[in-house]
């Protein structure tokens, strides 16, 4: 999906535009058609401003009408351009210029949006989502109270819309005025702003789109780095210093791939415009930081526009103090829930640097690091006191011969390659080198190893007071769902006890297990849990025929048959590829659906048992 991002057209202005405003159209709609390809779809976000009402007053409705009907026809011209090779459509918002003349505003819109809002809408905030993309927008009024001398939202209205949406989708608002000016003097940016950035915390806000700068930027805010995208005029008046422009916004599952600005240099003959790519700046593959909490912002938001990142690097510089208290903060009230279990990540961390593989886990790091009956933490602090400065201490976990044996997945092999240590004056290294990184949850699992050693070599008698806490990974990505290898009870259960709690109507039981199976979603698909229950199913019904009290739907065995078929297709795509597909990430969200619907089902059943 792309966004194309447009605002501040003062229709009527006094002050005159170079070239004039049907030429810049059809230009921009050129550039439009070169960076974007054929059959994508594309939002025109209208981001207010779309007359110049200066000195118009309730007698002047003639004139109003006048420029709003000139905007719509350049508006129109623009779709006529595009709707032959683009799916097209329009939003708007209102600025300062247009929330005193609503009325014919209106009438604006509705000649451009084929789903048009009311006027009540208009004046407060509505939302709107398209099928298919994994985002919704949420068009905001920011001049609350029919003012218009400075930016203000309604933040009651807005929740409600928020609510609606959920906490959990993405969402991008958009508005007419900037939420902090660039310039001293300026007094119309958003006077209630602070609340807007507590919002964006609470409701997963990637986005906030704005016009009313006359110039543009691009600024980050919050943990999640919602990105603040603004425009200057579409058609600049009279203002040698800023161009005529707008933004093309290219979006992906609801994450910002590339945001170029375009601006018309109308003295550059043949190939006026300027398009700037206003994130590339950021995408880097290496991450040097202070703390863990910041590096990991930085990488989710980095694979938020590009993902996987290959050749990924977090360098975390930092006393061992501050580390730990940082680290502490940061996943303070931070689980991985499986079905009924709950793992903070401290534990997990603990778990996986275990001697011995713990019994939640198919395997762990620890376990390949003992030898002769010394674990991998004596034998650092063992080498560390020796020769602290040693290239040596190393705790390795395969060699060739293991890599060879694990290509047909039937083996596990640790995404860790290595962990290797030293020490220089009062400073430990720490390296981590990993064939693969899942960054959403596993990193945190990682750092948390980090931690459990350090903390372990302190106790063994291992003086520092700084660290260096390298780990770099061959590809990274972030998953949404990942059980980071945490046994689902019911691909570990004998299949005679699975089978005995279907033929005794263990219903609750049953949906417990399976709630578990759909908590998290594995890299190596394991069948033969849900294979069993669907087969003792089928048994069931077959030897119960004549006396069972209830019998297993065939609505419940139906769901089975496709769960297992949706499964059966992931696991030919894990055999070939690596990388997240969008074909596996359907996969998995059908998964998660058909598991939701045969749980409801099954307790369905219970209710039926009991009667």
């Amino acid at each position: 999906m792309y966004i194309v991002q447009m605002a501040d057209l003062h229709i009527g202005s006094e002050k005159v535009t170079s070239p004039k405003e049907e030429e810049l159209i059809v230009d921009a709609a050129k550039l439009i058609k070169e960076r974007i390809p054929v059959g994508e779809q594309i939002l025109v976000c209208l981001c207010g401003d779309n007359i110049d009402s200066k000195g118009l007053n309730d007698a002047s409705k003639d004139k109003v009408q006048e420029r709003y009907e000139e905007a719509g026809r350049l508006m129109g011209l623009l779709k006529n351009n595009l709707e032959d090779d683009y799916p097209f459509f329009v939003k708007c918002c209102s600025g300062n210029h247009d929330i005193t003349h609503m009325e014919e505003f209106h009438g604006f819109v509705k000649s451009l949006d084929d789903e048009w809002p009311s006027q009540k809408c208009l004046k407060s905030s509505y939302a709107f989502e398209k099928r298919g993309q994994n985002v919704c927008f949420v068009m905001v009024n920011s001049c609350d109270g029919d003012q218009y001398e400075e930016g203000r939202i309604n933040y009651k209205e807005l929740e409600k819309q928020l609510n609606k949406l959920g906490h959990s989708k993405k969402k991008v608002l958009v508005l007419h005025h900037t939420i902090m000016s660039m310039f001293e003097d300026d007094r119309s940016s958003i006077r209630n702003a602070a609340k807007l950035v507590h919002l964006i915390e609470k409701y997963n806000i990637v986005g906030i789109l704005h016009g009313h700068i006359h110039g543009r930027e691009i600024l980050r805010l919050g943990n999640n780095q919602c990105k603040v995208i603004g425009t200057g005029a579409l058609f600049t008046r009279d203002n040698s210093n800023v161009n005529s422009q707008f933004n093309i916004i290219q979006m992906q599952n609801g994450n910002f791939v590339e945001i170029l600005n375009c601006r018309y240099n109308a003295d550059c003959g043949e190939n006026p415009w300027d398009v700037k790519n206003l994130c590339e700046e950021n995408l880097n593959n290496i991450f040097k930081v202070r703390s863990f909490s910041e590096g990991y912002t930085q990488i989710l938001n980095h694979l938020n526009q590009e993902t996987p990142l290959c050749n990924g690097r977090m360098e975390i510089e930092s006393d061992y103090d501050d580390f730990v208290k940082d680290l502490a903060e940061f996943l303070k009230d931070d689980v991985l829930k499986i079905g009924e279990n709950t793992y903070n990540y401290f534990q997990l961390g603990e778990m996986w640097q275990a001697e011995k593989v713990p019994d939640e886990l198919y395997f762990n790091h620890g376990s390949y690091f003992v030898v002769d009956g010394k674990n991998g933490v004596d034998f650092v602090a063992e080498q560390m006191k020796k020769k602290p400065t040693s290239n040596r201490i190393e705790l390795p976990t395969y060699n060739m011969e293991e890599l060879v044996n694990s290509l047909d997945d039937s083996v596990y092999l640790p995404s860790v390659k290595s962990i290797q240590f030293g020490k220089v004056d009062d400073k430990v290294i720490v390296h981590m080198h990993l064939r693969a990184l899942e960054a959403r949850r596993f990193l945190k699992i990682n750092i948390c190893e980090v931690d459990y050693l350090l903390k372990q070599l302190k106790n063994k008698g291992i003086e520092f007071r700084k660290v260096r806490i390298v780990l770099e990974a061959f590809r990274i990505q972030a998953r949404d769902r990942f059980n980071c290898f945490l046994k689902a009870k019911i691909d570990e259960m004998p299949v005679p006890d699975l089978s005995a709690k279907v033929f005794y109507g263990k219903i609750d039981e049953l949906c417990r297990l399976l709630q578990e199976k759909r908590d998290g979603m594995e890299t190596i698909t394991k069948l033969h849990g849900i294979k069993a229950m669907y087969d003792a199913m089928v048994s069931y019904n077959r030897e119960g025929e004549s006396s069972a009290s209830f019998f297993y739907k065939e609505d419940v065995l139906g769901l089975f048959e496709q769960v297992l078929k949706v499964y059966e297709a992931l696991d030919e795509m894990h055999k070939t590829t690596s990388v997240q597909s969008e074909e596996e990430k359907k996969c998995e969200k059908k998964i998660d659906e058909l598991l939701g619907k045969l749980i409801a089902e099954l307790k369905k059943l219970e209710n039926v048992k009991r009667r």
